[in-house]
């Protein structure tokens, strides 16, 4: 699914939604009315939302009966916010500026900030983990704000969700005049609590993450390889001599792969040019190499043009056997019955070297194409000419192996994609709620280091005001136009 259906959905999905709720206000005006207003739903342009005071006094009895814990989780959380995680975000934000508007500046060691969407750079099948990771990041932010409120008795009015077009947030609604009434240090510590939760779920989802294969090594068994759990129809490995559905992949180019990180490293270190040490009786046996070499586009053609499963092979003399007497220059193969046995590598860093009466042998190929031997558990090896990215963009692939077929039908592998998505995300919302933006928890944060700043220096209102203005301005007219870039760098430049 493309990001193309999946918008096509959505504004499908609202547009089903305004046209009922058009219908019912105009046809079933007051019924209706009392249902939204007793539900608290409430529908709009590409939006809904839901209101509810059910929460509120569990949340206020819950957060009084761990007074003591909370109020110690939350010093440590503004304090955390205000110390370490603010100079952080401004330090990444202002990083990136250096890194994308001036080319001649170079910083090492800079987090990734980019945009993501379902169908653009995640895979649109991934919807569903992408609206819960939200969700879970947006509720567990708001979550902090309200017990914290709680614990300074500021009046909890109602807490609900938002949703616009397919990003769900929550949100809670405190009683503006208790909250302001407050000291400075309380309503950091209410301001602070969303961003502080945030980096706290976003930890805890990565320290499960790390746990799970030994969390789930009662039921799963690891470290024997990776299955194959589904080709996209643009996979180049989806034929009748490629991957197949449960295949279990052992090693790619002799690199040995036992889990998931082995995976995607193995496919990193496939770019590397590599030959294949033949056995001089088989290149005797089995050469099939025209009397006439051609070269065309720095690639030497030895092979007959209608021969479909034979490679030129270029000889690589290695170093440490000075004399061995190569049969010729170049010979047509067939790479998959070399490869039957054993495959041996021989590489440019070693010298070439292979054992003694072996020839290293290097496929003749250009710059863009690389030959991939993925190796499978009971099965022959597949062969595959072209880029290592497409196999990482159109393969899917488990670490888990269920030790029942009971069990077959869960994989902890898509728990494991749900813990890198809240990570991911809850970091994200974090880190844009601490900058200083307008209607951002930053905004207000902002605020109240100014007004303890103009408390200590003994300033006046004036000086509050213009430096907050200042400030969330700057911020505001930053932060925006680089989400903004970010957004169409990922659909338009990324994309393509």
């Amino acid at each position: 699914m493309s990001f193309t259906i999946l918008c096509s959905f959505v504004l499908t999905f609202y547009v089903v939604i305004w046209f009922f709720d058009s219908f019912f206000k105009s046809c079933m005006h007051y019924p209706y009315y009392a249902f939204l207003e007793g539900t608290g739903l409430k529908v709009g342009i590409f939006n809904f939302s839901w209101t509810t005071t059910a929460f509120n006094r569990f949340i206020y009895r819950w957060s009084k009966n761990l007074t003591r814990i909370l109020r110690k989780w939350f010093n440590v959380g503004y304090i955390f916010t205000i110390g370490l995680f603010l100079p952080f975000a401004l330090w990444t934000l202002l990083s990136f500026i250096f890194e994308h508007f001036n080319d001649s500046i170079q910083i090492d060691n800079v987090f990734e900030v980019k945009a993501m969407l379902p169908g653009v750079n995640i895979p649109a099948s991934d919807f569903w983990v992408y609206f819960v990771a939200i969700a879970c990041s947006s509720i567990f932010h708001e979550l902090g704000h309200a017990v914290a409120a709680s614990q300074e008795d500021v009046q909890l009015v109602a807490v609900g969700v938002y949703v616009f077009a397919i990003i769900p947030l929550a949100f809670v609604q405190l009683n503006t005049e208790h909250l302001n009434s407050l000291g400075i240090t309380k309503r950091l510590k209410i301001y602070c609590a969303g961003v502080w939760h945030n980096v706290t779920l976003a930890f805890l989802a990565l320290l499960l993450f790390f746990s799970a294969p030994i969390l789930f090594s009662i039921a799963y068994q690891t470290d024997i390889g990776v299955r194959v759990t589904e080709l996209t129809d643009d996979s180049p490995l989806k034929d009748a001599r490629g991957l197949e559905i449960g295949d279990t992949v052992t090693s790619i180019n002799d690199c040995h792969i036992k889990n998931a990180k082995d995976w995607s490293y193995c496919l990193h270190v496939a770019h590397d040019r590599f030959g294949i040490c033949t056995s001089a009786e088989y290149i005797a046996q089995n050469d099939e190499i025209m009397m006439e070499t051609i070269k065309e586009n720095d690639v030497v053609e030895c092979c007959r043009k209608n021969e479909l499963y034979s490679f030129c092979f270029e000889y690589m003399e290695p170093k440490a056997v000075v004399d061995s007497v190569l049969p010729g220059q170049y010979s047509c193969l067939k790479p998959r019955d070399m490869v039957k046995n054993k495959l041996i590598k021989c590489t440019e860093p070693n010298g070439y070297t292979c054992p003694r009466n072996m020839h290293c042998l290097k496929p003749s190929l250009n710059n863009h194409t690389y030959l991939i031997i993925i190796e499978r558990k009971d099965n022959n090896a597949v062969l595959y000419l072209g880029l290592p990215y497409d196999i990482h963009k159109t393969v899917y692939i488990d670490q888990y192996f269920p030790r029942t077929a009971i069990i077959s039908f869960f994989s902890p592998s898509q728990f494991e994609k749900l813990l890198r998505y809240i990570f991911i995300f809850s970091l994200g919302i974090g880190f844009l709620n601490v900058l200083p933006c307008y209607g951002t928890d930053g905004h207000h944060i902002a605020r109240s280091i100014i007004q303890w700043l103009a408390k200590y220096f003994n300033k006046n209102g004036d000086f509050i005001t213009f430096f907050t203005v200042f400030t969330v301005v700057v911020g505001t007219c930053i932060t925006f136009p680089i989400l903004i870039y970010l957004f169409y760098k990922a659909i338009f430049i990324d994309n393509y």
